[in-house]
């Protein structure tokens, strides 16, 4: 496994982590399981800030124009305004701070080849053994510091993980800081300048030049989440603020009130649901509800309740509408083009398809089980014309999916990955050493040759690879799909027929373009 790229990769994944907002993809049918995961060892410290010049206080977005008024940052809650407003800047501050990255990620590959190390190796001597275990007072202050927010029993592992972090943040941070003392770092053209050429020179780190391709690349994902959540967070301000100048207006055209229309559209339409209509909803859900009815009755009821209210209030918003002329000058960002790796993970169709879809998944994730016969369903109908891509990303949350992982590898060995891997999804209850054993017998497999390589890690650093490309991807959830390298941001099979028969048309259209 290559250390260095694992050592990007995660860094760059705790980057992004830390200076995005969140994600909240729009899904229909599958959704994705994302990670509870404890805080990541840090590999590479912060980045060194810049004193940038001040800079001028920020001009409102104009957002939308509604019955011909322009609505901008200005008019809506003054904390989206900051998100919405700080966006170019906090893309640029990421941009800076990914090639500090790329640039600590070379100084280290560089030392270790002069001490005759594996970057890991390096790694390893000079910042993890370095590291201590927190004491059990530090453990309790921190705990003590935070204890409205920590529940000492369930998460004292994180709290150990995030001292360590902290700790190993800092440890890294110095070491970084005495090999840019021993080694030259030339900075060359700003990563933030306008319609930068690709081949342009970021960096020379020790003589070896550091492209803006080569991090524009990595940054792809990060800058597309960072949109999207903005995206998001300006979408709902904006709904409101719409919304509250079509109802003011209503009102001053009725002579009443604003509370008055609220009152007779929302508030006395607005009833406690039947104990037939709690019964039913019992029923649909009593799976994912857990209890009797009784002891979720009132919980269930206020829900219910509450939806319908949100259905009444979307209703008065449609009718307001109906009669405003409403122009939005923003558009949801599409996801970035990237190179997904496919080189020998496990695959079905033509090497030349026209169209490959990748997907990363985790065997234990109830989400991805439910995605397989989706996937199954839709793929076939394309023949050759798809190939279709497996690659691992098992969670830190489910225990059992990194061992799954190894030995869906090792029935790969042997040709029987697709066969297998459908076994674990209908067993996900089961994925234990002795149990992924078995299943191996069930399909025939040479349980010594089998056995060898699960029992001896065979396809560890297999697995490992992929979770790293795949943080490096910005993948934070599975499943999680790519169509010729574009993100498949809804998981369903209409969304996935969609995407897929777009590559196709995209790909007609190359072939056939004039030159």
């Amino acid at each position: 496994m290559n250390f260095s790229k694992y050592f990007f990769a995660t860094a760059l994944a705790l980057f992004i982590c830390a200076g995005i907002l969140g994600q909240t993809p729009r899904r229909k049918t599958t959704t994705r399981t994302a990670p509870a995961r404890a805080v990541m060892p840090q590999p590479t410290p912060e980045p060194v800030n810049r004193q940038l010049p001040p800079t001028e206080p920020r001009a409102p977005i104009p957002l939308a124009i509604v019955n011909g008024q322009t609505i901008t940052t200005a008019d809506i809650d003054p904390r989206m305004k900051e998100e919405v407003e700080s966006l170019e800047e906090r893309i640029a501050d990421t941009s800076r701070s990914v090639l500090e990255l790329q640039i600590n990620t070379e100084l280290l590959e560089m030392e270790a080849k002069k001490r005759k190390l594996t970057s890991q190796q390096l790694y390893n001597l000079e910042v993890s053994k370095r590291v201590l275990n927190p004491t059990e007072a530090e453990i309790k202050k921190f705990i003590d510091d935070n204890r409205n927010q920590l529940d000492e029993t369930s998460l004292r592992p994180q709290v150990i993980s995030l001292l360590r972090a902290t700790q190993e943040a800092k440890v890294s941070e110095e070491y970084v800081r005495r090999l840019r003392t021993a080694n030259p770092v030339i900075m060359g053209v700003d990563i933030n300048s306008p319609n930068l050429n690709p081949a342009a020179v970021l960096a020379t780190v020790g003589g070896k030049p550091i492209t803006a391709g080569a991090v524009l690349e990595r940054l792809k994902p990060a800058i597309y989440k960072m949109r999207l959540s903005v995206y998001e967070i300006q979408s709902e301000a904006l709904e409101r603020t719409i919304n509250d100048l079509l109802l003011i207006a209503e009102a001053n055209r009725r002579n009443v009130p604003p509370e008055e229309i609220v009152r007779t559209e929302i508030s006395e339409k607005s009833h406690p649901p039947t104990e037939a209509e709690v019964a039913k909803f019992y029923a649909e859900n009593k799976s994912r509800l857990g209890g009797d009815i009784n002891s979720v009755r009132n919980q269930v009821a206020e829900y219910l309740q509450e939806q319908g209210r949100r259905h009444l209030e979307r209703t008065m918003s449609e009718k307001l509408r109906k009669g405003a002329q409403v122009r939005l000058l923003f558009s949801e960002p599409q996801p970035p083009t990237q190179a997904i790796s496919t080189d020998d993970d496990p695959s079905r169709g033509g090497a030349t398809a026209p169209v490959t879809v990748v997907e990363f998944t985790d065997f234990q994730c109830p989400s991805c089980a439910a995605m397989h016969p989706v996937l199954e369903e839709v793929l076939k109908s394309y023949g050759n014309k798809v190939r279709f891509v497996v690659r691992d990303f098992p969670l830190a949350m489910h225990a059992n999916a990194r061992k799954a992982a190894e030995a869906a590898n090792a029935a790969q060995a042997q040709g029987k990955f697709f066969e297998y891997a459908a076994l674990l999804f209908k067993r996900q209850d089961a994925l234990d050493v002795p149990s992924l054993k078995k299943y191996a017998s069930e399909l025939g497999l040479d349980r010594a040759r089998f056995d060898a390589a699960l029992d001896g890690g065979t396809f560890a650093a297999e697995v490992r690879r992929d979770i790293a490309d795949g943080e490096m991807y910005g993948i934070d959830s599975t499943p999680t799909i790519f169509v010729n390298g574009v993100l498949l941001k809804t998981l369903s099979a209409e969304d996935l027929r969609a995407a897929i028969d777009r590559a196709l048309g995209a790909t007609s259209t190359t072939k056939t373009s004039p030159n």
